[in-house]
């Protein structure tokens, strides 16, 4: 809850601290007093905008200070973000320099405004014409319908929430499951493509480079002919012309046989001749040897044409796996174990089955949670309306409407029972929920933030959150401009609601209506000085006796008046008599 308000240099107010309660507390004052510079302070306070006009010449401050419970989440969101509080005790500061940007502080830690308006929520609740944020945004709508029927559908919710989470899972787990299978698919039928391709072809280890020297041998045949066949005439010798010669083999025969006669007259000469006779069986077998390698010189017709067409083939091959043939043997080899592993891996049938089933269970949740919703919905409309008909919108009826949206492609649709086709879906469920406003009996249903003017909003509001009470969204209720354009029974009955609703949290409330001020159970008055300004001394927490002159003059325009004295201490007998009632009916 609030603890106190400091506000120096806002507006027409120079320097006022307020001091705040549990309970309802009303703020009154004559028109252009300031009071509802308290609750553009607290606005400020939350991380509000700064509005021009509002900061006066002098450097702005606002200061705030809370007590939060040790159960509060904001205490926790509080401590992670660095922010020491001790004993549940918050002073939020919010300065405005005259030239600068402003500045706000939580406990002394500097933190952005941004940063206080999402803790705000946590703090206060303000209702007031610009801020009817529940009444504009269906999600928020939704939550408040969630909180009214809390005790049908806690459950359930909690039970979809934990399987939405699951389904999400195991979608994901699915999308990339089925994103793999493609890719594998697609890596197997080009590995089999390829496997195939080397197959076919069937290279064997070192075949490109033995097709290289054959091909290099027959490129150069004429000269290999014309070389060796020289070599062998010059060794056999050559009887094909008319300058037939015996050859080196002739001729060293020749010369054995005249060493061998002379052996017997010179024993030195029989090694001589025996080394003779080694050199005449070597050249007989060069001759031999040449010979042979000239025949097979005499290759068939398309030999090379056929070599250099395996020689292509194999190329290709080189081209796309390795730089030689033992490369591309060894891709395959690796190619045939990889191809093993994604023939045998698991496809996503059971991922599927499991996927599909899940979805089955979310959508029989969110079929339930969805029934729930609506007749929690029928028993919430009824229970507003009944509020609604006692603040001066007797004609008023509130509706609920419930849809369920197209999911934007067919993979984000939740089949659900009873309802053809598939939807949309989220953390939430399946609904889509819209308060809408029947304003009278011959009016069409229209949202509420169209169907109300912004007094009205304000009422609907009060409306709202009386019906909620026993679930308060915040420990601090603020209303604005809730009693714009009403009076006497009705603003008797707008009394009466915020009185039952402080119960259960504080109530700040600006009005300028005795007969909700009477039902205060604090009640604070802002008055300008001579000078049009207003100082701490300007802001008066009243006793008994000061609200009785209070309401008279609210009632009547004259504090002095008997007869509107008498009629505020009718309408305080009545707020304490109600307030009793309330007592003892707890």
């Amino acid at each position: 809850m609030i603890e106190f308000l400091r506000l120096r240099h806002l507006g027409i107010i120079d320097d006022a601290q307020i001091e705040l309660r549990q309970g309802l507390t009303v703020i009154t004052g004559e028109t252009g007093a300031g009071k509802t510079m308290v609750l553009s302070a607290l606005s400020l306070l939350l991380g509000g905008k700064t509005v021009s006009g509002l900061a006066a010449a002098k450097d702005t401050a606002v200061q705030g200070g809370w007590r939060i419970s040790a159960e509060s989440e904001l205490l926790e969101t509080m401590t992670e973000a660095g922010i020491l509080v001790e004993d549940g005790e918050l002073l939020v500061n919010r300065t405005m320099p005259h030239e600068g940007r402003s500045r706000c502080s939580v406990n002394g830690t500097a933190i952005t405004a941004s940063t206080m308006a999402e803790w705000s929520h946590d703090l206060v609740a303000v209702h007031g014409q610009a801020e009817q944020g529940m009444l504009r945004r269906p999600a928020r709508q939704r939550a408040v319908l969630d909180r009214f029927a809390a005790d049908t559908i806690s459950a359930v919710k909690a039970k979809y929430e934990d399987l939405f989470e699951v389904v999400r899972q195991v979608d994901a787990e699915y999308s990339q499951a089925t994103n793999n299978y493609d890719q594998q698919r697609a890596e197997l039928a080009v590995l089999t493509e390829q496997l195939e391709l080397i197959e076919k072809a069937a290279p064997i280890s070192g075949e490109d480079d033995q097709l290289a020297e054959a091909a290099a041998r027959l490129g150069n045949l004429s000269e290999l002919q014309a070389g060796a066949s020289a070599a062998l005439s010059s060794i056999s010798g050559d009887d094909t012309g008319a300058s037939a010669s015996g050859g080196a083999v002739e001729e060293v025969h020749q010369a054995r046989q005249s060493i061998e006669s002379l052996a017997g007259l010179d024993p030195e000469l029989e090694a001589i001749a025996s080394q003779i006779r080694e050199a005449s069986v070597l050249l007989n077998e060069v001759g031999v040897d040449l010979s042979r390698y000239l025949a097979d010189l005499d290759a068939q017709p398309g030999e090379l044409e056929s070599i250099q067409s395996r020689r292509a083939q194999l190329a290709s091959l080189t081209r796309q796996f390795g730089p030689s043939v033992d490369d591309v043997l060894a891709w395959s080899q690796r190619a045939a174990i990889r191809v093993d592993e994604l023939t045998r891996s698991s496809d996503l049938t059971a991922l599927a089955s499991r996927r599909e089933e899940l979805r089955a269970q979310l959508g029989e949740l969110a079929a339930e949670l969805s029934s729930r919703r609506a007749d929690a919905a029928t028993r919430f409309c009824q229970m507003v309306t009944t509020e609604l008909q006692g603040l001066a919108m007797p004609h008023a009826v509130l509706q609920i409407e419930i849809r369920h949206r197209a999911p934007s492609t067919s993979d984000d649709g939740l089949s659900v029972p009873g309802i053809e086709g598939t939807v949309a879906f989220g953390i939430s469920g399946i609904d889509e929920v819209e308060f809408m406003l029947k304003a009278h009996a011959s009016a069409d249903p229209a949202p509420v933030s169209q169907a109300a003017s912004g007094g009205e909003l304000s009422r609907i509001m009060l409306a709202l959150e009386v019906v909620l009470a026993d679930s308060a969204s915040a420990p601090t209720f603020v209303f604005d401009e809730v009693d714009a354009g009403v009076g006497g029974k009705a603003a008797v009955e707008i009394g009466r609601r915020l009185a039952r609703l402080s119960r259960s949290a504080q109530i700040l409330v600006v009005t300028h209506l005795p007969q909700v001020a009477a039902f205060a159970d604090n009640h604070l008055v802002v008055s300008k000085q001579q000078d049009g300004h207003v100082t701490s001394s300007g802001v008066e927490d009243l006793d008994e006796e000061s609200r009785v002159r209070e309401l008279a003059r609210m009632l009547a325009g004259q504090e002095q008046s008997e007869h509107a004295a008498a009629h505020a201490h009718e309408l305080l007998d009545l707020a304490a008599h109600e307030r009793a009632r309330h007592a003892q009916s707890k």
